[in-house]
């Protein structure tokens, strides 16, 4: 097992403020440790751009509300309930909605196999940190959908023969509306030092790099 690494900051960081360092429109004092943007260091210009780059409007148009359908009724739409989740989805995720802490944490894009694997690209973190997570997902009662995925931690100017910082675990409980064109659901997500937490021998996750919130996603089909 590898000895823990603590000297680099998690990939939270970056979710975290990747929209005010792309679009520069405020400075945010990088630290040491993890560190994550309340609401009010993301200016409304910021905020509208960012929406813009991530599609939500796209998510908002008509025809895509994410309206789910009563687990019984759903029932009727498989041996599980809820519409089908294989395929590739556009996805958003808010941190901490509906508080003063709310701010728009990352936006990927997702596939859901049919082997019980997915697998996400996201837009929020640069390719050189670790932007592509890989998961595994089950469905349970009701069409519940649960999904466990994870990535390795990167600085960005590793060599070859580098390890990781630590990694990442994202878990995701989502329901998709009954049609299978859309899906919502909650989602809490850490990152670790190697060989600790849920996937090495325990222990808690990195300090301030504990993040919780909401997502919604709409399916991509060939045109």
């Amino acid at each position: 097992m590898h000895a823990p690494i603590r000297q680099i900051p998690s990939r939270m960081v970056s979710v975290a403020f990747l929209s005010v360092a792309v679009f520069a429109a405020g400075a945010i004092e990088a630290r040491a440790a993890c560190y994550a943007p309340t609401a009010s260091k993301l200016s409304a210009a910021t905020a509208s751009r960012f929406s813009a780059l991530t599609g939500a409007a796209t998510l908002a148009r008509p025809g895509t509300a994410l309206v789910l359908a009563p687990a019984a009724a759903a029932q009727g739409g498989g041996s599980s309930g809820g519409g089908p989740i294989v395929g590739q989805w556009q996805v958003l995720m808010t941190a901490f909605p509906g508080t003063s802490n709310e701010f728009m944490f990352d936006f990927a894009f997702q596939q859901f196999h049919s082997d019980g694997t997915e697998n996400m690209l996201s837009g929020g973190v640069p390719p050189s940190i670790g932007n592509v997570c890989v998961g595994v997902w089950e469905r349970g009662a009701g069409g519940v959908i649960r999904t466990r995925h994870t990535t390795w931690n990167f600085v960005g100017n590793e060599v070859f023969g580098d390890l990781p910082t630590g990694y990442f675990v994202l878990d995701v409980t989502l329901r998709t509306n009954s049609q299978g064109t859309a899906y919502e659901g909650t989602w809490k997500a850490a990152s670790y030092d190697l060989g600790a937490g849920p996937l090495g021998s325990g222990g808690p996750p990195q300090p301030n790099s504990e993040f919780e919130g909401t997502l919604q996603a709409v399916r991509i089909s060939v045109p």
